[in-house]
């Protein structure tokens, strides 16, 4: 991998490369102080597929923004089995379902990084994998860890967790713990953000890792099979226990994501929700930030090609596990038109008998 300057300046040597690639890639890092750097990598454009959006000639402005990190005292809601609710906020739930919360985006963290374990050593091998894992941890996530802590006032780590060893590092410093049942709302709230955050922090350090060794189509691989068929389904078990989510349509859909620990607002994503009919969904990105590094890293090219290659495998297939006739529109996908435009839309709605990708469902009668 190298790296190169609008100047034309290639003599930065391999470690500050990389450097830099991690930096531009962490969770909220200042990318304004990147200017000018551009990565180059190789990156295959032939092998795989563009998904088509609804129409290409709507240019979808942004609009109002994420309202999930608001803080407000109006309700103490026990879980969210009432009504899809558009401006949702994590302080609306009572401080018993946030700790609850917590403890659901442990578990989608343990499963979705022990995913990754099994990609990685099914390709590569055990010692290919732990090497990963290492470099994962030293490089990418503990240098961050006392700043995140502290961010989002997280309860104190008192042990530096070992990382170069033969098994899965499961170490979350938002993991569950007895004393969050103390913590007021505003606390709990901050430990699901940081939590989020945390989250992010991990994988991306994982995928960069790959990248580096085996290439961005070797990872890509990884991000579809991960978000296909591997990890949904059990996400979403977590997720409707969690919550109390119920239902198979495109309103049980929405608030699942609205309450995804990998969706939650912060320095990676904005976004909103929308129902503009009863079995119609919306959601928006505002922000996202394989957008905003690949925009930074001046490759829109391989931002288009991660886009296609990870997005519509996660949502079409969570569609089509929620209900096999619940369809996803793209309405907007990278590359964007402008910076004031939204990253990307998808629409989720229900397929009718008319529909040649109708399939018919048959319903068992009851005992």
């Amino acid at each position: 991998m190298t790296t190169s300057t609008d100047s034309g300046d290639t003599g930065n040597d391999a470690t500050e490369q990389l450097q830099e690639f991690f930096e531009v890639r962490r969770p909220g890092a200042d990318l304004a102080e990147h200017g000018g750097f551009r990565l180059e990598i190789d990156c295959s454009f032939d092998d795989f597929t563009l998904f088509p959006r609804l129409d290409d000639s709507v240019r979808y402005p942004k609009g109002r923004l994420d309202t999930r990190a608001e803080a407000r005292d109006s309700l103490n809601l026990a879980d969210y089995s009432g009504p899809f609710r558009s401006d949702l906020s994590l302080y609306d739930f009572a401080p018993e379902r946030l700790v609850r919360m917590i403890q659901m985006n442990h578990e989608y963290y343990v499963l979705t990084l022990s995913r990754w374990w099994a990609q990685v050593q099914e390709r590569w091998g055990h010692d290919v994998c732990r090497e990963i894992q290492a470099a994962a941890w030293r490089d990418g996530v503990l240098p961050h860890l006392e700043r995140i802590v502290g961010e989002w006032n997280a309860l104190p780590v008192t042990a530096t967790p070992v990382t170069d060893c033969d098994a899965l590092v499961e170490f979350n410093p938002f993991a569950p713990d007895p004393r969050h049942e103390q913590f007021d709302k505003q606390r709990l709230v901050q430990q699901n953000l940081g939590c989020h955050e945390f989250f992010l922090l991990v994988m991306e350090s994982w995928a960069g890792q790959v990248v580096v060794r085996y290439g961005l189509d070797a990872m890509f691989a990884i991000q579809w099979d991960l978000w296909s068929d591997d990890v949904l389904p059990e996400v979403r078990a977590i997720k409707m226990r969690g919550m109390n989510i119920s239902g198979d349509g495109p309103e049980a859909f929405i608030k699942d994501i609205q309450c995804d620990a990998t969706s939650f607002p912060g320095k990676a994503f904005d976004m909103i929700f929308d129902m503009p009919a009863p079995d119609v969904a919306e959601l928006t990105f505002n922000r996202c930030c394989a957008v905003d590094q690949w925009e930074a890293m001046g490759r829109t090219d391989i931002l288009e090609k991660g886009c296609h290659s990870t997005c519509p495998a996660s949502l079409i297939e969570t569609a089509k596990m929620y209900h096999p006739n619940m369809k996803v529109d793209i309405l907007a996908i990278p590359p964007r038109v402008d910076a004031d435009a939204v990253c990307c839309k998808w629409r989720l709605s229900m397929r009718t008998p008319d529909d040649p990708e109708y399939v018919p469902v048959a319903i068992s009668p009851k005992p």
